[in-house]
């Protein structure tokens, strides 16, 4: 599954609602067509007061998932949410009783796709990811599950393909395993190290490293994190990942390789 998720910012047209949504036994839908652009639109520009009056009306549902771009059969709200970075209305949306850890079609948790996107109308800096921040700090505090399925890309791995620093050294902090589900120095997908290393992001590789990220991990019938950054022609980044990949058991990785 790429890192790459494809979003655009409005799209026309609009369904008539009328099933309940799994997990939302009770809720009784009003028979009027939901504008789906409309509630679209909404969360994107962060219009709590829109979002709150079409479930409080029962037009839509809190688990709600409706038509967005890459996903015509239909993302939860809170996806949506998180990954505009729509501070009100995800708290709302959380207040109501969101499962947090709804996906997408494509198998992306709220929190991923909140670690991995920034605003994209800003220079990208630091300014770009406080938003999206915040809201991966929401999720996590309302009980999003920091981890992923089995062979499947975490948060963690999110945020360190895009370099995301601040929120790699958070997630760390509250628990996320710095190697995902690597086993007996194999994985099936790119471990966190590996996706900084691809982008060569150097800051974030050596604070995966500084938290025990194992650099002799393998990726089945692949790379290393070296490997992938002299693929990519970090250099700087190769020598410091074979560096590490040098040290021997219980030898420090700061005291040689910083």
């Amino acid at each position: 599954m790429s890192p790459y998720i494809a979003f655009a910012r409005a799209f026309a047209g609009s369904i008539l609602v009328a099933s309940l949504v799994a997990g939302c036994a009770g809720f009784t839908r009003d028979s009027r067509m939901l504008d789906v652009d409309g509630l679209h639109n909404a969360i994107l520009a962060d219009n709590v007061e829109y979002v709150q009056g079409l479930i409080m009306s029962r037009s839509a549902s809190v688990n709600e998932p409706i038509p967005a771009p890459g996903y015509p059969q239909g993302t939860p709200l809170i996806t949506i949410a998180a990954r505009s970075a729509s501070l009100e209305v995800m708290r709302y949306l959380i207040s109501a009783g969101a499962d947090v850890n709804a996906r997408t079609p494509a198998g992306e948790t709220a929190l991923m796709l909140a670690s991995f996107f920034f605003k994209e109308d800003r220079e990208r800096d630091a300014l770009s990811y406080e938003q999206h921040e915040a809201a991966v700090r929401m999720l996590v505090e309302a009980g999003a599950d920091i981890e992923n399925d089995p062979h499947h890309y975490t948060p963690l791995a999110y945020a360190a393909y895009q370099g995301r620093d601040r929120t790699v050294r958070f997630l760390l902090e509250r628990g996320a395993r710095v190697d995902a589900d690597t086993q007996d120095g194999m994985t099936y997908i790119n471990t966190p190290l590996m996706m900084a290393a691809i982008q060569g992001h150097h800051i974030t590789a050596l604070w995966l490293l500084l938290a025990g990220a194992d650099p002799r991990i393998r990726v089945h019938q692949g790379h290393t994190a070296a490997e992938f950054a002299q693929k990519y022609n970090h250099s700087n980044l190769f020598r410091m990942l074979k560096c590490a990949e040098s040290l021997a058991p219980g030898e420090a990785f700061a005291a040689k390789c910083e």
